[in-house]
């Protein structure tokens, strides 16, 4: 049995004429179905067994380092290895959840007629296996390189769908960043920027993977199906490029954020600039005649008080009605 609890095997043995499905108890009894049919597609959600991991170890020969990457828990750089018998391919399974990023590791096997594939519990195949249910699907006629392929497509699917998603919020974060300069604002296109780092990162290394399986370097990959490697490569190129528009269009945003900021950090200089000018003139009226000498005109005036106010207050609406002709206020 697999010794880690929540764990299925499911295995699909298929060619153009049937499908087989079948829920097994031990990687030993998956292994066992290879060679039966054209193709057998191995489906692991969980994580192995010291008693499944062995069974892949002596069944298959693997390197080490395939055992080790199967067994990181934590999510690792997408990658390929090449072991002639057999190619390690690993990507990242991201799902974008309420304006974050979640991240998982698939490990996949390529062998001779076969296919392993190990991602988290509860992960399914829609589309790859509604294919493998037409018999008129192409799925059903091509060999496990095939197969790979179709993941993988399915996989760049997603993260277009990723990509929509986030220029959705990139459009929704433009309008605010228009109408509010608080740090809400910035917070968001800070936020939104490290998802798309993220999504990048997990792009990129997986490009490099699929176009070594473009230039047809493994004898695992027919010369049939290496064109739609090269398809999927294009599409990943296409992704990188909507990519990068929206961390442009994020960068963007950051300047006219600043621009934001610094007009209305200049409008408020300009009011209080405008109240310091009204008031300039008006302090010096009052510091005029609060110096205390004995003789002064107009001091012992019983109109002295109140004109001298009124002046003030013609002088300020003067200045002020001068500043609004001129634009300044």
């Amino acid at each position: 049995m697999s010794e880690t609890g929540g764990t299925t095997i499911t295995v699909m043995s298929y060619d153009s004429s049937a499908v087989v499905r079948e829920e097994v108890a031990e990687m030993g009894q998956a292994l066992d179905r290879i060679g039966l049919r054209k193709v057998t597609w191995i489906i692991v959600r969980g994580k192995l067994g010291e008693g499944d991991l062995d069974a892949l170890r002596e069944r298959l020969d693997l390197h080490p380092v395939v055992i080790e990457e199967i067994e990181e828990r934590f999510i690792t750089r997408p990658k390929l290895v090449d072991f002639e018998e057999h190619i390690l391919i690993t990507w990242k399974l991201l799902r974008l959840v309420d304006r974050d990023l979640e991240e998982d590791k698939a490990v996949n096997l390529l062998g001779g007629g076969y296919l392993i594939t190990m991602v988290p519990a509860g992960y399914r195949f829609p589309r790859t296996l509604e294919a493998l249910g037409s018999e008129h699907n192409e799925v059903r006629r091509m060999g496990a390189d095939y197969l790979l392929y179709d993941i993988i497509d399915t996989v760049i699917d997603d993260y277009f769908a990723i990509s929509e998603d986030l220029g959705d919020l990139i459009e929704e974060a433009q309008d605010r960043v228009l109408e509010d300069t608080g740090t809400g604002s910035l917070q968001e296109i800070q936020s939104i920027r490290r998802v798309l780092i993220r999504v990048r990162k997990a792009i990129w290394p997986l490009r490099e993977a699929i176009n070594i399986l473009v230039k047809g370097q493994s004898d695992l990959v027919d010369d049939y199906t290496a064109p739609y490697y090269r398809d999927a490569y294009e599409h990943t190129i296409e992704l990188m490029d909507t990519v990068d528009t929206h961390r442009d269009m994020l960068s963007e945003m950051l300047d006219i954020y600043q621009s934001n900021v610094s007009n209305q950090l200049n409008k408020i200089v300009k009011v209080l600039t405008v109240i310091s000018v009204v008031f300039a003139p008006l302090t010096f009226i009052v510091g005029l005649f609060g110096m205390n000498f004995a003789y002064m005109p107009g001091l012992r005036s019983p109109i002295g008080y109140p004109g001298v106010v009124g002046a003030m207050v013609v002088i300020a609406v003067l200045m002020i009605l001068l500043f609004r002709r001129r634009g300044w206020l």
